[in-house]
Parts: C-alpha cells; sequence; structure tokens
C-alpha cells in the first residue's frame, strides 16, 4: 500500500521482492528479501520486524527504486553479498564485490579452531615462562620495589590466499596482540582485502595486533619465508625462486609462525557448482587440479618448515577430502592430524601439529 505524502508501507514492499525472488528460483526468498529491504532503509532485521507489524516506517519512492533495482540484481542470481556489497562474518562487516571469494559460514568454524589453538599456545607459553621466571621477577621486585606486568609474545599467523581478509582480520581483532602475515595473487581480491584492513585500523589497534597484507603467490612468499633468504614480494613461485639469492637479510625465517592458516581454492576441476551464485568466486579461489588437492599438496612442506615447533596448520576442503588431506600433512611431517566437522556433520577442515622439536 503506498500513501502519497508518506511513502510504501513495509510490509508490502517486502512481500513483493519476496515474489520476485522466488520466481527467480532464489531459495532463501523471504530471507534475503528482507535482507535488501533492511539495508536500503538502514536498519536491523529486528526493527524491520517492528516495522511489518506495527507499519511506522516508511518506504520513499527513492528508496523503492533502489530496493527493486537490487533485487532485480540478486533476481539474477548475482551473489546477495555483491549486490548488497557486504558479507558478514563473525564481528565483521566486509566489503565484498565482484572478484572476490565470498566468505562462507562454515569457515567462522576454522576461525574458532584457530584462536582456540593460538590461545591455549598462548597460556602455555605463559605458564612456561612464569614457572622459569618467577624466581627472578621476586628478586627483581624486592630489589626495586616493583613488579612489571610484560605484554605476552605477539603470536605470529600466516594465510595463503586471503580473499577479503575475513580470516586475518577475524584473527587478529578477537586475539590481542597478534600479528598475521596475509598473501593474495588475485588483484581485484587483493583490492577488497587492503580496503577492509584499512576500514578495521582502529579495531586493529585497538586489539595491539597488526594485518601484514602481501600481493603475491601464498606458497611462493611461504617457501621464501622458510628459507634463509629474502626476495622482494615474489608474485610467482617462478619469481620466488629466482630470486633466492644466497647471503640475503632474513624476514621471516624458518620457524617463524604459530600457526598456518588457509581456506585454499580445493574444488576439482571438474565439478563445476550448479548454483549460479558459487560460479561467481573467482575460478583461482575454487579450483586445484583433478583432485582439488594441488594448492594444498603445494602448501604442506613450505607450511612444515616455517611453522616454529609445536605450530599447528588449518585446513578447509570438502566433505571428502579430510583423509586425504591428513595423509599430505603425516607424509610432510606432521603430528596429530585430525578433521573437524561443520554444523551439518559434514568433514570440513583438517588440522595438523608440528613437532615440538625440530
Amino acid at each position: 500500500m503506498t500513501d502519497p505524502a508518506g511513502g510504501s508501507e513495509v510490509g508490502p514492499v517486502v512481500l513483493r521482492m519476496l515474489q520476485r525472488l522466488a520466481e527467480a528460483g532464489v531459495g532463501p526468498a523471504r530471507a534475503e528479501s528482507r535482507q535488501i529491504v533492511a539495508h536500503v532503509l538502514d536498519v536491523s532485521l529486528g526493527d524491520l520486524s517492528l516495522a511489518e507489524l506495527t507499519g511506522r516506517l516508511r518506504v520513499s519512492a527513492e528508496q523503492m527504486h533502489t530496493i527493486e533495482t537490487l533485487t532485480e540484481r540478486r533476481a539474477r542470481r548475482i551473489p546477495l553479498q555483491h549486490v548488497l556489497g557486504r558479507a558478514p562474518f563473525r564481528a565483521l562487516d566486509l566489503s565484498i564485490g565482484e572478484g572476490v571469494f565470498v566468505p562462507r559460514p562454515e569457515t567462522e568454524l576454522l576461525v574458532e579452531r584457530a584462536l582456540e589453538l593460538l590461545s591455549e599456545r598462548r597460556a602455555a607459553e605463559q605458564t612456561s615462562d612464569s614457572d622459569r621466571d618467577d624466581a627472578a621477577a621476586v628478586d627483581q621486585a624486592l630489589t626495586d620495589g616493583t613488579r612489571r606486568d610484560v605484554a605476552p609474545r605477539r603470536l605470529r599467523v600466516f594465510e595463503a590466499g586471503t580473499g577479503s581478509a575475513a580470516i586475518s582480520l577475524a584473527i587478529a581483532t578477537e586475539l590481542p596482540h597478534t600479528h598475521v602475515r596475509t598473501v593474495e595473487l588475485e588483484t581485484a581480491a587483493e583490492a577488497w582485502a587492503r580496503r577492509n584492513i584499512v576500514a578495521y585500523t582502529d579495531a586493529l589497534a585497538a586489539a595491539d595486533s597488526t594485518v601484514e597484507l602481501v600481493a603475491g603467490d601464498a606458497i611462493a612468499d611461504l617457501a621464501v619465508a622458510s628459507s634463509s633468504l629474502l626476495p622482494a614480494h615474489p608474485r610467482s613461485r617462478a619469481q620466488a625462486a629466482a630470486q633466492m639469492t644466497p647471503g640475503r637479510p632474513v624476514a621471516e625465517s624458518a620457524g617463524t609462525f604459530d600457526l598456518i592458516v588457509s581456506n585454499p581454492p580445493y574444488v576439482p576441476t571438474g565439478d563445476i557448482p550448479l548454483e549460479p551464485e558459487a560460479r561467481a568466486d573467482p575460478d583461482t579461489a575454487l579450483y586445484s587440479g583433478a583432485d582439488g588437492l594441488d594448492f594444498i599438496r603445494e602448501l604442506v612442506a613450505p607450511a612444515f618448515a616455517a611453522l616454529r615447533a609445536g605450530g599447528s596448520i588449518l585446513l578447509e576442503h570438502t566433505e571428502q577430502q579430510g583423509s586425504d588431506v591428513r595423509m599430505l600433512l603425516e607424509t610432510a611431517g606432521f603430528e596429530a592430524a585430525q578433521t573437524h566437522r561443520d554444523l551439518t556433520g559434514r568433514d570440513r577442515f583438517t588440522e595438523a601439529r608440528h613437532p615440538s622439536r625440530h
């Protein structure tokens, strides 16, 4: 219903958009129509629900035009995140668009496990440091009458293939005193990542964390990091090999990282997704050889060399790849490989640990 003076009621607008999306074959048509309307009106979904009941919120002609335009884009099966230009990920609200992989809710579980592993590592180090330094601290306090609280060691994380920087930003903003080195090869995706990192400058500062974005090939960068060599940031593995000149100073020497994490390309090249939305993601973020494991296969050896003793690796994959990923990790020298399931009960990611001693 439209009031010439006050605009359209929210409820009928949502219903019209729902019908258009349903006609286009969009599965969650009601949920997505409400997200589009809420986005344009700049209200929460809760406030939108209240407006649907009370009729107090009106939709102007200009807002109606925007809602219809966005709904038509979504009806063409453009991903909702691209339509809205935003994607939620844990506590983050990320900028998303063409040329970058859309972060999925299941990857939030990968981040949750990463935070657990890093927190456990920090707690173990602090306990060890406390036991070792307790007598010295007491002596120092008796000498100068003070007790100094020492900040925890800055944990170091490497993410291979960052996309929108969702994983890196979630880790760095949620776990204080963390440095994440994150690498992206594709120019378009790297631009989205940089935009998101800049947007969370204040949150990173509040956590005393940093995210270092490198434009280049993640495996080449990690291979260099695990050597005693420092080329300029390589954009390809061939460049990395060509630039490995003996005698250059070390930037990230072997055994630098506490955690290596990746949501890599893992779709077999023959398994083209049926959903148009999934096909909107960049091919380089999806496909990785006949069995989908080429990227992981090349990653595990330099990852093993670059991890600190007792550090961990976390890799997302399809539900069919868990056993193969565990075998690749164990062959590379990792221990305690185990696969975790997502909320639907499907195998989703695998973790493994570097031996406690090199």
